[in-house]
């Protein structure tokens, strides 16, 4: 028993230690780019998972600046908070000029003339001095102090500010499935293909999966199979963005044949003949054939 304690307690300890190590590699080692959120609604998670703890929620367009690639994310310093986000909605930049706001040097620092160890010194930054970051170079931030430019390795650096014209990085579930209303309405009209997924033609899950990957959530392709998306809701307490089901639509033993996105005030938008549309729940052609609903954000 004395020996399973034991070898417990240094299991538990090695695992901290691990974390440790883990928070300081993020806080200090080189960034290897910066990245544009090509989503809106992209969420910043805690881990590589969609079922992780959502730490922020960055909006089309915002900088972001990445660590490195794990898997199919990246890990990601946005607006200060560092967490990872899904690689195929941020678009990478190994070189780039972009207004990172302030790095604090984190021990005496030299500044170069180029991106390299080989670059002549411009001039040295005492610990805790401030430089203003206005891009990156494999691993290098470009920086201004004054009237000088040059480079700095960006592990040497502490961001202090928001990269300017980032959104504030809080945005909430509703107004996030708000955005998410407004964009699907954006294709009211597009013409119904069975099987189609693009904005060329949809088809009704087609739609919600192209809708919901904008903002970097990853649906399964068909409705039966989208109802094991997200988690189940009752029809009376149906949010905005939630997913709604119904069966029957067509001759089919699947559990769900037809699913649409709930936009409110007893609506939901959805592709089908006719194009996409917005229709009552209370319609009767789909009022006896809803089975039920699944949240997502």
């Amino acid at each position: 028993m004395k020996k399973a304690v034991r070898l417990l307690y240094l299991v538990l300890i090695a695992a901290i230690f691990l974390c440790f190590l883990a928070v300081g590699a993020q806080a200090t080692e080189l960034k290897t780019g910066v990245g544009y959120v090509d989503a809106s609604g992209l969420r910043l998670r805690a881990s590589t998972s969609t079922d992780s703890e959502v730490l922020s929620t960055a909006s089309y367009g915002d900088t972001v600046v990445v660590i490195r690639q794990v898997d199919d994310w990246y890990l990601v310093d946005y607006n200060l908070d560092v967490g990872y986000m899904a690689a195929e909605y941020v678009q990478f930049k190994a070189v780039e000029n972009a207004e990172l706001g302030n790095g604090q040097a984190n021990s005496t620092v030299n500044i170069r003339s180029k991106p390299s160890s080989d670059g002549s010194l411009v001039l040295s930054l005492a610990e805790g001095e401030k430089a203003n970051i206005i891009g990156i170079n494999n691993g290098w931030y470009k920086v201004t102090y004054g009237s000088e430019v040059g480079y700095v390795r960006s592990d040497l650096l502490t961001l202090t500010e928001v990269p300017h014209g980032n959104s504030s990085g809080g945005g909430s579930v509703s107004s996030v499935s708000s955005q998410l209303i407004s964009y699907a309405q954006n294709y009211l009209g597009t013409r119904y293909v069975w099987g189609g997924t693009t904005p060329s033609g949809f088809d009704c899950s087609g739609f919600t999966r192209y809708v919901y990957a904008a903002f970097g959530y990853s649906l399964n392709r068909t409705a039966a199979n989208q109802l094991g998306n997200g988690t189940s809701v009752s029809k009376s307490s149906l949010a905005v963005g939630d997913l709604v089901f119904f069966a029957n639509t067509y001759s089919s033993s699947a559990a769900a044949t037809h699913v649409g996105i709930y936009v409110g005030n007893g609506q939901f938008i959805h592709a089908a003949s006719g194009g996409v549309k917005i229709t009552n729940l209370s319609d009767s052609f789909y009022a006896s054939r809803y089975v039920g609903a699944r949240r997502i954000l």
